[in-house]
């Protein structure tokens, strides 16, 4: 029997715009990796550098087009060594994207930001937010080399929408530089925040606490979104 969701959408090809990136230790610690959200995809990156024998095998200033299906990609606006633009040396090290993994999510990724967390220090967390008013942070499983959900946090509730509606604009994340808490702006002028564990802090049986929602203008903040 045919999938009825299908009635109402149906996905022909996969997002292809990158909308949101950053950079974080999210596969190891002292890894250098990237994430990217393309609607409801997620990317997961290596940034290593492959060293290039001769200058025949150096990439032009231009960039240089790859298969969609291709794991690895070189980037080559950018070199350790400190050549003079024009001139090539014969022992460059060329970055290199190397996938890692890529992940159908349900729902489209509205932000992401890289938050520092956890037993094992040096390894990043991902926190997502999606449409209407939901976060969630997610780890990276060594063993299964995939992603796992350690929380689901879920605003959608009648108290908190009043007369307004979220939109693409209000589910923005923000994290303390500091890893204390993340802040996911929602609903007219209301914020959820969700507190950390201190890093590295072996106690803790969760790396977050309960998360509560901010009215700023019960608050009295004269603050209006």
């Amino acid at each position: 029997m045919r999938d009825p969701v299908y009635t109402y959408c149906r996905e022909i090809l996969p997002p292809s715009v990158v909308e949101h990136a950053t950079s974080l230790s999210f596969t190891r610690p002292g890894a250098c990796n990237l994430a990217l959200a393309r609607g409801n995809l997620l990317e997961v990156y290596e940034v290593g550098l492959v060293m290039k024998k001769s200058d025949d095998e150096v990439p032009s200033a231009e960039y240089e087009y790859r298969d969609a299906g291709a794991e690895e990609f070189d980037l080559p606006m950018i070199r350790e060594d400190q050549t003079a633009p024009g001139q090539r040396s014969k022992n460059t090290k060329q970055p290199q994207l190397h996938l890692i993994g890529r992940w159908s999510l349900h729902g489209k990724i509205m932000d992401l930001r890289a938050v520092q967390r956890g037993k094992a220090q040096g390894v990043d967390r991902l926190l997502l937010s999606f449409a209407e008013a939901k976060m969630s942070l997610v780890a990276f499983d060594a063993d299964t080399q995939s992603i796992a959900t350690e929380s689901i946090h879920y605003y959608e509730h009648d108290a908190l929408k009043q007369r307004t509606f979220n939109d693409g604009q209000t589910c923005d994340l923000r994290t303390d530089p500091e890893g204390r808490c993340a802040a996911l702006r929602l609903y007219d002028d209301q914020l959820a925040v969700l507190p950390f564990a201190a890093p590295g802090d072996l106690t803790a049986a969760k790396p977050y606490a309960d998360s509560f929602v901010v009215n700023l203008r019960d608050a009295g903040i004269g603050v209006r979104n």
